[in-house]
C-alpha cells in the first residue's frame, strides 16, 4: 500500500469511525480473511459472525468481491472494529478508492 492509500484508508476509517486490526479477537464488529477448503482450495469470508457463517452470504470464492462486503459493512454503521487478516489487498485499495471519492 503506498502512501497515498494509506492516507486514504485513515481517511475512510476517520469518517466511518472504523478501525481495522490484523488481531483476530472476539471484539471485531466485521471479519474479513482467508480459509481453505476440505480439497485445498483457497475461499474468502467476510461476515459479522465468525460462529455462524452463512456460506451463500458470507463466502466469496474471488477475493475481488471482497470490496464490495467491506465498503457495505463500513455504510451500515454497524461495523467499528474491522479485522482483517491483511491489508495489502488490490480490493481493499480500489474500495478505499470508491468510498474516498464518496466522501
Amino acid at each position: 500500500m503506498s502512501n497515498t492509500e494509506t492516507t486514504n484508508l485513515e481517511k475512510v476509517l476517520k469518517h466511518f469511525g472504523a478501525k481495522i486490526t490484523d488481531t483476530y479477537s472476539r471484539d471485531c464488529d466485521f471479519y474479513i480473511y482467508e480459509e481453505a477448503t476440505a480439497d485445498g482450495y483457497s475461499v474468502f469470508v467476510a461476515t459479522d459472525s465468525p460462529d455462524n457463517i452463512n456460506i451463500n452470504d458470507d463466502v466469496y470464492y474471488y477475493d475481488s468481491e471482497l470490496g464490495e462486503a467491506f465498503t457495505t459493512a463500513l455504510k451500515s454503521g454497524k461495523c467499528k472494529n474491522i479485522y482483517l487478516n491483511s491489508t495489502d489487498n488490490f480490493w481493499l485499495d480500489e474500495a478505499v478508492d470508491e468510498l474516498i471519492t464518496e466522501i
